[in-house]
This record gives C-alpha cells, sequence and structure tokens, in this order.
C-alpha cells in the first residue's frame, strides 16, 4: 500500500475530483479522507493498493487535475520493486515500473527474469483483451492482435515477418535497457494464442545497442 497526502483542497468537492480521477486513470484506490495540517489547511489523503508509485509522473497528473493540487509526500512500499500483478493491473502505462522491476535484478539473471515477467503479462493481455472469436493464424494474428497491443505502449511499424519500435518505452540508452520485456510480452501473447503457439520472437536490433530502433522477427511456419 501506497499514501500519498496532497495539498490545496480548500475547495469544496476536491476529494471526490481527485478520488473520481484516480479510478478513472485506473488506480487501484483503496481509501481517502480530507485532513488538515497543522498550520489547518485542508490535505487530501489517498491509498493505493500498489507496492510502486512514479511520484513524477502522479505529481503531474495532479497538476494536470487543478493547479492547485500538490503532492506533499508519498508513504508505504516505494523502495519495494514493483511486482507483476502491479504491471497487470497498471497496463499499458508500465513503462516506469517495468524499468523499476528491471533495477530491481541481478545483472546476470535481468534479461531472463525480465522476459519471464513479459511472457505472463503477454499472455494475461491476450487472454483478457484479444481471445474473443475465431483464432487468427499468422501472419493475420500478428496485424489483427499483436500490433494493436503493441500500439498502446508506442508507435510501431510492422510486416508480415517483423515489428520495429524507433521510440520503445523499454530501451534506454546509457542506462538499464529493459527490451526483453518486450520480447517476453511478445511471446507470451503468441503463446496464448491456439493457432500462434509455434511462433517464435527473437530480437534483432536494439537502440541501446547503437542501432537506430529497436526489432523484433517472428519465426513460423504457414
Amino acid at each position: 500500500m501506497v499514501t500519498i497526502t496532497i495539498s490545496g483542497a480548500e475547495k469544496s468537492g476536491a476529494l471526490a475530483r481527485i478520488a473520481a480521477f484516480l479510478v478513472r486513470k485506473g488506480y487501484p484506490l483503496k481509501g481517502q479522507q480530507i485532513t488538515e495540517s497543522a498550520s489547518g489547511a485542508k490535505l487530501v489523503k489517498v491509498t493505493l493498493d500498489i507496492s510502486h508509485l512514479d511520484e513524477a509522473k502522479f505529481a503531474a497528473e495532479m497538476k494536470s487535475l487543478s493547479p492547485d493540487f500538490r503532492v506533499v509526500s508519498v508513504e508505504g512500499a516505494q523502495s519495494a520493486a514493483p511486482s507483476i500483478k502491479d504491471m497487470a493491473e497498471r497496463f499499458p502505462d508500465i513503462a516506469s515500473l517495468v524499468r523499476a522491476y528491471g533495477e530491481s535484478l541481478e545483472s546476470e539473471s535481468r534479461d531472463r527474469e525480465l522476459a519471464e515477467a513479459g511472457k505472463k503479462i503477454g499472455a494475461f493481455q491476450y487472454e483478457k483483451e484479444w481471445s474473443f472469436g475465431s483464432p487468427l493464424k499468422m501472419p493475420v494474428a500478428l496485424r489483427r492482435t499483436l500490433v494493436p497491443a503493441l500500439e498502446t505502449l508506442g508507435k510501431v511499424d510492422a510486416s508480415d515477418t517483423d515489428v520495429s519500435l524507433s521510440e520503445s518505452p523499454f530501451c534506454a540508452t546509457g542506462k538499464i535497457a529493459c527490451c526483453e520485456f518486450l520480447t517476453g510480452f511478445m511471446q507470451g501473447f503468441l503463446d496464448a494464442g491456439p493457432l500462434t503457439q509455434n511462433t517464435r520472437v527473437h530480437k534483432a536490433e536494439c537502440r541501446a545497442k547503437g542501432d537506430s530502433r529497436c526489432t523484433y522477427t517472428f519465426g513460423y511456419d504457414l
């Protein structure tokens, strides 16, 4: 659980406005209340059922809701790495969670564990959003299901045998690259499809290694 204190709640309805905004944005809201600071200023306290919060992003969201709102404090499990459950609940807004997850892993096992996490999220997203209707074969499944799922994460260029992202949110030049999460996501997504289970995903290019974009290729039998 993370508890956030927000100032600027002097106007009537501030609590309801913040709570409604958080629910609309998909935050798992578990509690909210109005309190007062030592000086008597009204504060809103909200509790979210998460283990990790992107504080800068949250503060910007509050400011966009009202210039009066300001994050005063964040208490809770901020030091804990986000869980796969956190990522599943916040999809597609997960880039900061994936990076935090990757930073918490040992370098020797980071790529493998990121890929495994991606597989679970990919399979979950397929079952949740794309498993209805008649199963599709490759390459139709690539264009009609996987590419639209990837487009919620960033701009995608695709052919029948590869996809490329010029600005992958999981690739960081000079920082920890979490591209294997996306490799795993695509593999898990396709493995969950009854007619795409034999598709093989391979990362062919990576911006973190000097390439102009991140490219993933697909091997499958027609």
